[in-house]
């Protein structure tokens, strides 16, 4: 739909088309407050033949309860200048959404102090060098690390209030989601600004796999990034029931996350463009970080609230992969 140059350039459009089978598109729109409202907003596409279809997918955060929403690929109109997805009479972008579902999810909130992530020419996005492998299971963009939100949704008679919320929007696409992974992500400190984005996959590559990771803090106007790429490596990773402890090193920098996982819903996941799967998301997690340099010296320390948070990672496939 948009021309090669333009997706490579810019991972918040749309990079597929819709000619594509077994392939998904879906952008993750999240924003709590401080008085408890909690949203997450998904709007995609599936494409998978006879069951190809967009959709829209709501997290009450507040009330632990999602809502799936099918509608016809046509009425899945992404745009480029500006950055927007519209579905039906509901639309997406940097300026904030409009929802408008069935009589059951109606109201709109502004966006305002969008913070991109930004990297260097010879990366694609939070993906780095990976981002233009051709065969990759799953590509990821982070769009939006921190931006403030005001508005309200009304979800049947609930009205969830954003004053001066904290927002945060990333994607995926690809063919499926990896068969085992940990995310978390809060922007949601003490510190106004900071946030966090950490993922570690198993990631299918030429006939076997490796365990990859992207990291990504910023705090003070700075941002640092530990991925894989960019020579960070896992040197801790503990798991039990609902908490995550999490060390990663790179040359310079040491940071140390201990995540505890709130209440938690299903969300339905791809599986081979089908949004067959499902995974299991809080939205109110807390995250403990830490971030030092290599003397031990502490750069930042907080706690991160109104986290999300995904552990799927049954079979421990992360900590035999990485063999800690």
């Amino acid at each position: 739909m948009f021309d090669l140059v333009s997706r490579l350039h810019d991972p918040a459009i749309f990079q597929g088309t819709l000619g594509k089978r077994h392939y998904f598109e879906g952008w993750y729109f999240k924003q709590v407050d401080q008085n408890g409202s909690k949203l997450a907003a998904i709007p995609g596409v599936s494409l998978a033949g006879e069951d190809s279809h967009a959709f829209i997918q709501v997290f009450n955060g507040r009330t632990g309860r999602s809502h799936y929403f099918s509608y016809p690929v046509e009425e899945f109109k992404p745009g480029k200048e500006p950055f927007t997805v519209v579905i039906g009479g509901n639309r997406f972008s940097y300026e904030g959404l409009e929802l408008d579902i069935e009589d059951m999810i109606i109201g709109s909130l502004s966006y305002s102090c969008i913070t991109q992530y930004e990297y260097p020419w010879r990366e694609r996005g939070v993906m780095g060098w990976y981002g233009y492998v051709p065969f990759m299971e799953t590509y990821h963009g982070l769009l939006s690390l921190d931006h403030r939100v005001s508005g309200s949704i009304q979800i049947g008679e609930e009205v969830l209030v954003f004053e001066d919320g904290d927002g945060y929007i990333e994607k995926d696409w690809g063919v499926s989601f990896p068969s085992s992974w940990i995310w978390m992500q809060s922007n949601s400190f003490n510190e106004k600004g900071a946030s966090l984005m950490l993922s570690t996959a198993v990631i299918p590559w030429l006939g076997s796999s490796f365990i990859g990771h992207i990291a990504v803090i910023r705090f003070g106007g700075k941002t640092y990034n530990l991925s894989t790429y960019r020579g960070g490596k896992i040197t801790r990773l503990e798991k039990k029931a609902r908490n995550v402890k999490m060390e990663v090193q790179s040359r310079k920098h040491i940071l140390v996350i201990d995540a505890l996982q709130g209440e938690s819903v299903p969300l339905k996941s791809p599986k081979k463009g089908l949004m067959i799967d499902r995974t299991i998301e809080s939205l109110d997690s807390r995250l403990k970080v830490n971030l030092l340099d290599r003397n031990g010296f502490t750069l930042f320390s907080g706690v991160g609230v109104n986290a999300g948070l995904e552990i799927m990672d049954d079979e421990n496939k992360l900590s035999r992969g990485l063999d800690l």
